[in-house]
Formats: structure tokens, C-alpha cells, sequence
């Protein structure tokens, strides 16, 4: 007999021993719909250390839940996604996310910390974005042409871009991301802008590009609104 099998006396020991403690489950909302690097997860989740979020991934990637990826790029990219065993997890996390806003109705999250946000969207979506960042107290700006972008960065000053790569060539890309750059070069005394990518799901090479481009975080199409306003939220007073 293999005495170093360990006994259980309930199932659900197991699962508190795979995702047990403040982090794991946050890990894995973040990850559910696609997957993301270090530095965007060490962004997203509040107060999180280097030291600890990489101890938390070692454990769910030994428990089998998250695999590491690495890719031959330069800059190095290194992502952490879900394995198929962790997706079957993707339900329990969807109902975490809906019991804590049913146990603490009175309460807005993260949303309360959009007041006062300007946040410019560069997409061909971007009336139905605005409409959904509006309804959490966001200042949401559309733009579906580029070339209205000097003109709106100079009149609104946001304090954040959602930029949808998918539906900008690479030459209009690194056009307004350079045209940003200089922007945020003239306003010294204000922090970094914080610049949100809008890329296909489950695309590593428009995940790839992104990086390449200077985003820091990244949220997958089709956009989803607890998502993209919880993404907004993390970086609120982060230079990024």
C-alpha cells in the first residue's frame, strides 16, 4: 500500500486544496477566456506580490490546472493558460463572480472606481463599448477613424484607450500607438495612459503583437463587460 497516497474525508477538500487561499480563483477568472502574461496578471489583480503570484502559478500548474507557455520571440513572451482539465473550472468561477454580486448587492466593486474615468475607444464597436462603460459611471469617448485621434487626445485627455487591434493594419496600429506615445511625452505631469488592446480570443499571434506594440493588458473579442470594466479598474493610478 502506498502510504504517501493522502486520505480525504470530503471531495470537496480536494477542490479547497487545488484553489484554496486569495489568489487561485482570480487567477483562474482572469485566465478563462484566454490566456495572459506575468505582467498582465500582476496588473489585474490588486495587491498581489511578484513573489506570491509566482509561487500561485507553480502550484496550479503543478495541480495541473494552468500550463506555461514560452515563445522564440524577441522581446521574450512567456503566457499562463488554462489546461483543459483547469477549464472545466470556468463554471465554478462564472458562479463566484454572479454569488458575489448577489451577496453584496449594495455594493458596485470595482465599477465605483470608474467615476470620473475618461476612457477613449478606438473600434468599429465603439458606440455599444461607450454605451456599456457609461452605464459604470465612465466618461467613455468613441472614435471609429483614426484620424479623429490627435484631435480627441488633445480635446479629452483620457485616462485610458481601448484600442480593437482586429480592425487596424499593422502601418494604422503603429500609427496611434506612436501618435499616443507622443502625447503622453508632452503631458509630462500626468501618468502613463493606460493602453487596453482589443484582440480575437485564443490568438497568440494577435496576443503577440499587442505585447510587441506596448500594451500592457489585453482583452479578448467578443468583448465582455465585467471583463473589460474590471480591466479598467486594475489599472486606475497605475503608471502603465
Amino acid at each position: 500500500m502506498d502510504t504517501n497516497i493522502k486520505n480525504y474525508s470530503c471531495p470537496v477538500e480536494v477542490t479547497i486544496e487545488a484553489i484554496g487561499g486569495k489568489w487561485k480563483c482570480l487567477i483562474l477568472w482572469w485566465l478563462r477566456r484566454d490566456a495572459r502574461r506575468f505582467g498582465e496578471l500582476k496588473l489585474l489583480i490588486s495587491n498581489i506580490t511578484q513573489k506570491v503570484l509566482t509561487q500561485q502559478l507553480r502550484e496550479l500548474e503543478k495541480e495541473g490546472l494552468i500550463y506555461r507557455e514560452s515563445f522564440p520571440e524577441s522581446p521574450p513572451r512567456v503566457e499562463y493558460a488554462l489546461t483543459p482539465h483547469g477549464q472545466t473550472f470556468t463554471p465554478i468561477t462564472e458562479l463566484m463572480c454572479e454569488w458575489g454580486k448577489v451577496h453584496k448587492v449594495g455594493y458596485q466593486f470595482s465599477y465605483c472606481r470608474l467615476e470620473n474615468m475618461k476612457v477613449l475607444v478606438v473600434s468599429p464597436e465603439a458606440t455599444a463599448i461607450c454605451s456599456s462603460l457609461k452605464e459604470h459611471h465612465a466618461t467613455a469617448i468613441a472614435a471609429t477613424d483614426i484620424q479623429e485621434i490627435p484631435d480627441l487626445l488633445n480635446q479629452v485627455q483620457p485616462d485610458a484607450m481601448l484600442i480593437d487591434l482586429t480592425s487596424l493594419n499593422d502601418n494604422e496600429a503603429d500609427l496611434l500607438t506612436t501618435q499616443v506615445k507622443l502625447k503622453q511625452v508632452e503631458q509630462k505631469s500626468r501618468k502613463s495612459m493606460a493602453m487596453v488592446a482589443i484582440v480575437l480570443g485564443n490568438d497568440s499571434k494577435e496576443r503577440g503583437r499587442a505585447f510587441k506594440m506596448g500594451f500592457a493588458v489585453h482583452i479578448p473579442k467578443p468583448v465582455e463587460t465585467i471583463e473589460m470594466v474590471s480591466t479598467l479598474a486594475s489599472l486606475i493610478g497605475k503608471d502603465v
